[in-house]
């Protein structure tokens, strides 16, 4: 007997919405195929390979630096409050290093984009937000080893509330499985920190842009020239952002002057 597979993941047929469902007639087809033009030019064939690309160089970044965090785990565990107190190793981008998502919600989106006037603007889950995740018990699971192991992905559905997940010791290093946790629990506290992420980044741009209305408005009325200048000349950023190789490496550096300054280490040896 044969089997019919209908895959209703999208609509059938579909046809785009008003105003941009105008069908083709066969005399425009031929007219636009005799000017030789094509409904998908080379150039936005070009432009989505190039974009593929790039994608596909940022997936490798992120798994390249994703086995370089867990290798240091054990540091970045150690320098916790460190890294929550000093903001430019808080910021750092920690989306690719927790996955997590179910059954009819998918995979829960740890980076989201926003289209402000044609600019993209990405904000993704900070380091600072993953560390106050992994100090929930609900992110915790204790290892044969006697160590404290972080939980870095998990799955399960959101009707019946069952959830596995994997966690990561940094003692060991070992992977260990966790069962029969809740979903929601997992689902709800990611979401909760990401949503807390897109906020205070929003909040600080709006800071930032209200700050510099203020700088400008006071330059005009002390008599300043402003004809070749707007607020935008008063609006600046937080400065260089650090990245999780240069953080690691600058941790590593302090704990190896603290062996030198307590005798552990001679630097000369």
């Amino acid at each position: 007997m044969a089997v019919i597979h209908i895959d209703d993941s999208k609509p059938f047929p579909y046809f785009p919405a008003e105003p941009n469902n105008k069908r083709e007639t066969f005399a425009d087809f031929c007219k636009r195929q005799a000017m030789g033009l094509n409904l998908v030019s080379d150039e936005m064939e070009q432009e989505k390979r190039e974009q593929a690309e790039m994608q596909e160089l940022m997936k490798k970044s992120c798994e390249r630096k994703y086995v370089l965090f867990y290798d240091n785990l054990d540091l970045i565990l150690r320098h916790r409050d460190e890294i929550r107190g000093t903001p430019r190793y808080a910021n750092i981008d920690a989306h690719y290093l927790i996955r997590g998502g179910g059954l009819y919600v998918g995979p829960f989106a740890t980076t989201k984009m926003f289209n402000f006037a044609g600019t993209l603007v990405n904000i993704n889950l900070k380091l600072y937000s993953l560390l106050e995740i992994w100090d929930n018990a609900q992110f915790k699971a204790e290892c044969k080893c006697g160590g404290t192991a972080v939980i870095r992905s998990f799955s399960g559905s959101p009707l019946s509330g069952c959830s596995q997940a994997t966690a990561i010791c940094p003692t060991c290093k070992k992977e260990i499985r966790v069962k029969n946790r809740s979903f929601g629990g997992y689902y709800g506290l990611l979401r909760i920190m990401m949503d807390k992420d897109i906020e205070t980044v929003s909040r600080k741009i709006v800071a930032n842009w209200t700050f510099a209305e203020v700088n400008y408005n006071k330059k005009v009325t002390e008599g300043n020239d402003a004809k070749w200048n707007k607020a935008g000349s008063e609006l600046h950023g937080d400065g260089e952002p650090c990245n999780l190789e240069t953080m690691i490496n600058e941790l590593k550096m302090k704990e190896f002057q603290t062996q030198i300054e307590a005798g552990e280490v001679n630097p000369n040896a």
